[in-house]
């Protein structure tokens, strides 16, 4: 990948994803996808299914996959990056 790519989204580093995770961050998303992905993490999360390492993992990746449709969401959770 190159750099640019990979600066399509904030770093994992990032406390804001695990916060989004565990609804530390409440976040009126506009993107329905990725407001249902939380969602279901984090009842998946509730119920023991995963962790919140895990599921930060499979939803980075989701987002890298789909950069460009979370982008709005993302410039009001995460500022800049």
């Amino acid at each position: 990948m190159s750099d640019t790519f990979t600066s399509a989204i904030p770093s994992k580093s990032r406390p804001e994803w695990a916060k989004l995770i565990t609804g530390e961050i409440q976040h009126e998303f506009k993107n329905y996808v990725l407001q249902l992905r939380i969602y279901q993490i984090r009842k998946d999360i509730e119920h023991g299914r995963t962790t919140v390492e895990k599921s930060l993992d499979s939803l980075y990746d989701l987002c890298m996959k789909y950069s460009l449709a979370v982008r709005a969401d993302f410039k009001e959770i995460f500022k800049s990056w």
